[in-house]
């Protein structure tokens, strides 16, 4: 395992956005997602709404107001966009995935508050999608990740709380490399959990932070590049760690 070059240097290109409610500005943006052609999808969580943008940041269209009907929104945070172009928000406190298409119709929805199979806390969090268009979504409170087929069909889910393999204290971020192995941040135990995208867990030696008192770290999300960097955020050292070459054990 090994980290990028302390001399690996990134050249500013632009920015957008400022705090407020109208077009482009935001409250508390949470997660971005690209579709294909390079449009970028934003939750906008304290706003309620999701936003959409060309790749140079200028504003497309938005949809979403705080409530719990079809396209309505209650702290939205995690986004992907699949193969077609469709969107998938985590509709945090309400409980649920919502569907849309890449202009924010209404698609579909899936999801309640419960423990059961298809069923979230009050806290689902992060969502991906893989190459065949399933939706992988992880549960804060209910220690879990689950998958669905592209039109909310529950498929499988892994997790319970602990401190074991294929256990967890607190799930947030999730990202998948090109060969559909599904990375996740749990926050709790300092560490990125790698996985099977059937929920085998797969050894590894990624583990940016060490659990103990003196740990500053708060790791938050993790994405990976095209070329299988990994990226994750840090809200307690206030950094990015970038890693590549990670050395998987029993691949």
């Amino acid at each position: 395992m090994s980290t990028a070059s302390s001399d690996q240097v990134y050249s500013f290109i632009t920015k957008w956005g400022s705090k407020g409610s109208g077009d482009g500005q935001f409250v508390t943006p949470h997660t971005l997602a690209f579709d294909s052609l390079g449009n970028a999808y934003v939750t906008d969580t304290d706003n309620q709404r999701v936003q959409k943008f060309s790749n140079e940041g200028k504003f497309v269209t938005k949809w979403g107001s705080k409530g719990a009907g079809n396209g309505q929104f209650h702290n939205p945070e995690g986004i992907d966009v699949d193969s077609k172009g469709n969107v998938y928000v985590a509709d945090t406190a309400n409980s649920r995935i919502q569907k849309f298409s890449a202009d924010g119709k209404f698609i579909t929805k899936w999801g309640s508050k419960g423990s059961g199979n298809g069923q979230f806390s009050s806290h689902v969090h992060g969502l991906v999608i893989d190459s065949t268009d399933n939706v992988y979504v992880t549960d804060r409170f209910n220690y879990n990740i689950q998958k669905f087929s592209s039109d909310g069909k529950f498929i499988t889910k892994w997790g319970t709380e602990g401190y074991g393999d294929g256990q967890f204290i607190l799930p947030l971020g999730i990202d998948i490399d090109r060969f559909d192995r599904v990375y996740i941040v749990d926050q709790g135990k300092s560490t990125v959990m790698l996985f099977s995208s059937n929920g085998n867990p797969i050894p590894s030696e990624l583990k940016p932070a060490t659990v103990g008192a003196n740990n500053s770290s708060v790791l938050e999300d993790v994405e990976l590049d095209q070329s299988d960097r990994i990226y994750i955020t840090d809200r307690g050292e206030q950094d990015i760690k970038i890693y590549q070459n990670v050395i998987y054990r029993n691949p």
